[in-house]
């Protein structure tokens, strides 16, 4: 059973650890609902009890009369439980490992739920499930939300969270910044961030030691060691030609996702903050100080001593250690500051939906599974076992400081999601052509395929024609 570090050797009660009070309804109902929440009395929770039971009792299917158990409640002690289908997409490591283990903790504390993982591409398959009309109870799927809503998918999470429906509320704003409006379309919540990741740089201490630099605090900073890491005949550092790392460095010069007063209509890579992010990458590859690459050829490298910096996420930082083996003690530094006097990041990853389609007991089901795991003891254990970085700020509590000075990669991530310059990625289903344009144009111009101007030009063309309709998706 996992369990998240103590401090002083006692558990919070405003936790997500169930209280051990005595159960006031059927084994079926969350036990959040059955006992008094902290701070509150005994008299008042009395006055409460009847509301409390009420909604629960909708979730789980039950029936009261008059504040009495009727007949349905020996039936319903006997109801199998309700299965909380969720799929996900991670299929082995200590990501798939951290799932699994908080979902069988889970269905140890919730008897009248159990949570089943299905493991599949959700974000590529669920809409096509909704088409066949087997849509599964929850999912984890990507960014792109608008799609999801506009095919009237998946529900508004709003009611959940305030906790009018199934009485479990979540607040919005124990979560970070970045994770509060990620999945937001129109003011309403569709999608609560699950994987959180943002993009950071890993060492090799080793090197950065034999070459006498340390961390640099800003682009130019970076710039300026990666003549001395050559001289040890490496790589000195392989970056990733992704939107997500390539809008951070660009934002962090000053840009923007989508041009302002636009409405979401337009890009402006044609600007300063472009043309000196881009420029700045090719000089770079010019010089040969930098490749661009990906995933297992990085780690590769990297784990072979050949590369000295790599250019990963918080979600890599377990894949990146175990490709150095302790051969070598790694390292991890932030995304740099830009022009604009400071660093920039972009929220990524999965997160839970519910689909539509589904009873009220189940929607129920599946809230109770995705408030408990957004709680800060699970989110604490999610962080220290999978990699990502935690949700909320609380689970800090459960995350001892000795632990964040042996991973410096968790470390990075936490505090780079603590940004105020940390923003989630945009939600529009044609963000999605308008990434792809920008890797493809990153690429031309850091190999020196194509100019700076004149490709940040048609980029900014193209991206309109994708954001405004004009070009069909």
């Amino acid at each position: 059973m996992p369990s998240a570090p103590r401090r002083g050797g006692r558990e919070s009660r405003g936790g997500p650890v169930l209280s051990r009070c005595s159960e006031r309804c059927w084994p079926a109902l969350p036990r959040a609902v059955q006992c008094p929440t902290k701070g509150e009395s005994p008299l008042s929770f009395r006055h409460a009890l009847r509301m409390r039971v009420a909604l629960a009792a909708v979730a789980a299917g039950c029936t009261l009369l008059a504040g009495v158990a009727g007949p349905a409640a020996a039936a319903a002690t006997s109801q199998r439980a309700i299965v909380v289908d969720l799929w996900e997409s991670h299929a082995g490591g200590p990501v798939a490992a951290s799932m699994s283990a908080l979902a069988q903790q889970f269905n140890r504390s919730h008897k009248g739920i159990q949570v089943q993982l299905t493991v599949t591409k959700a974000s590529t398959k669920a809409l096509a499930a909704v088409t066949a009309g087997t849509p599964p109870l929850t999912a984890e799927i990507s960014h792109y939300d608008q799609k999801y809503v506009s095919s009237q998918a998946v529900v508004s999470l709003n009611p959940y969270l305030s906790g009018a429906r199934c009485g479990l509320p979540l607040s919005v704003q124990s979560l970070y910044p970045a994770v509060r409006t990620n999945g937001t379309v129109g003011g309403q919540h569709y999608r609560l961030q699950a994987d959180l990741k943002v993009s950071e740089f890993f060492y090799n201490k080793q090197l950065f030691q034999k070459a006498g630099v340390t961390p640099p605090h800003t682009w130019a900073q970076l710039a300026a060691i990666l003549p001395k890491l050559a001289k040890l005949h490496v790589i000195p550092m392989a970056f990733k030609d992704s939107t997500a790392h390539i809008l951070s460095a660009f934002r962090a010069n000053g840009g923007h996702y989508l041009r302002p007063g636009s409405k979401g209509a337009a890009t402006m890579f044609d600007s300063p903050a472009g043309v000196s992010t881009f420029t700045y990458f090719r000089n770079l590859f010019t010089h040969q100080w930098l490749i661009l690459a990906h995933g297992s050829a990085i780690r590769s490298d990297f784990g072979a001593g050949r590369l000295a910096i790599a250019d990963g996420t918080s979600a890599g930082y377990q894949k990146i250690l175990a490709a150095a083996g302790g051969r070598f003690a790694v390292g991890a530094f932030p995304f740099p500051a830009g022009s604009s006097g400071h660093a920039a990041n972009m929220a990524q990853g999965l997160g839970f939906v519910i689909f539509a389609g589904h009873s009220t007991a189940q929607d129920c089901a599946a809230w109770t599974w995705i408030q408990w795991f957004l709680q800060p003891r699970q989110q604490a254990y999610w962080a220290m076992h999978s990699g990502f970085a935690p949700e909320t700020p609380g689970a800090l509590r459960y995350i001892p400081r000795s632990w964040l000075q042996a991973n410096p990669g968790e470390a990075v991530s936490i505090a780079t999601v603590a940004s105020p310059y940390t923003a989630p990625r945009p939600v529009p289903s044609s963000y999605q052509e308008v990434q792809s344009a920008v890797d493809a144009a990153f690429y031309n111009v850091v190999t020196g395929r194509k100019p700076v101007g004149p490709t940040l030009a048609a980029l900014d063309r193209s991206d309109h024609g994708y954001l405004s309709g004009q070009i069909a998706l």
